[in-house]
């Protein structure tokens, strides 16, 4: 989804501290995060071991992904929330994704959490969630990759698949990998892929299916982030992927529904939200 500023993208959630007590999301991966970035701060860089094939298949994957000036794609997929218990359960989502370079966004998610909609249209970014009909706005930034640096570093909001939105997705995946192999063959949704695992300093393996063909387009993406308890996975797949989508200007961009709440969005770490009033 340029090189990015952000690190550790492949360790994402949807909506962190941001909005959760008003839209209903659950910070799975919150806390640990800032103290994993820390000790990879600390500790030498040690160049990755990737398997040729699985590199090479990766950046044509990246490559393929950044010459598309806009596409639009369905997303389906499970979140793993573990309990206080112990105990592991799987959370289900769908929804789709909406991208038009450099500077437009739309991410529409319904799952057992909530009904989100993410809108961005070059200069707001907005977060609605249907549920509570509330929603949050702030100014961004004039491109998509800054966009999600700033959405990630200062308001703790990041989408697990962000790394297949920004301009080069090849650095941003591979950021902190410190080994990539290629597993084989398989199909997804009776595509045929090409299955690439990697591991990360930072306690993720994720997994990818790229498309074979003339299409290197991704099928499947996994995330298991390996040292928090549980280990909870994230996984998506990809399907009707349009590459000359018919786009339109509003679809970017919000109107706030009738009777609909502006909140706050706050910073990562913070609690709560703050009313700001009726729809504007």
């Amino acid at each position: 989804m340029t090189d990015t500023g952000s690190s550790g993208r492949t360790r994402k959630r949807w909506c962190g501290p941001l909005l959760a007590l008003v839209l209903g999301a659950t910070p799975l991966l919150a806390g640990a995060q800032q103290q994993q970035e820390q000790a990879r701060a600390e500790r030498p860089e040690s160049e990755a071991k990737m398997d040729p094939q699985a590199q090479r298949i990766l950046r044509q994957m990246s490559d393929f992904l950044a010459a598309q000036r806009e596409f639009s794609v369905r997303t389906e997929g499970t979140l793993d929330q573990v309990l206080d218990s112990g105990q592991k359960v799987q959370l289900q989502r769908a929804g789709s994704v909406k991208l038009q370079r450099p500077n437009r966004l739309r991410v529409d998610r319904a799952g057992d959490l909530a009904r989100l909609h993410l809108f961005y249209d070059g200069q707001r970014l907005t977060l609605h969630g249907e549920d509570s009909n509330a929603y949050a706005t702030t100014p961004a930034p004039s491109n998509v990759d800054a966009m999600l640096d700033m959405a990630s570093l200062k308001l703790g909001l990041d989408a697990p698949a962000e790394d297949l939105l920004v301009s080069n997705p090849y650095a941003a995946l591979t950021e902190d990998v410190k080994s990539g192999s290629y597993i084989g063959k398989s199909k997804v949704d009776g595509v045929p892929v090409h299955h690439l695992a990697f591991r990360n300093r930072d306690g993720v393996d994720w997994e990818l299916w790229v498309e074979d063909g003339p299409r290197p387009l991704p099928r499947k993406y996994v995330i298991t982030t390996r040292d928090m308890p549980g280990a909870p996975q994230y996984s998506v797949t990809l399907s009707e992927w349009n590459l000359s989508p018919q786009f339109t200007p509003d679809q970017f961009q919000f109107t706030p529904p009738r009777d609909a709440v502006r909140v706050s969005f706050l910073a990562p770490g913070s609690q709560g939200g703050e009313q700001q009033g009726g729809s504007k």
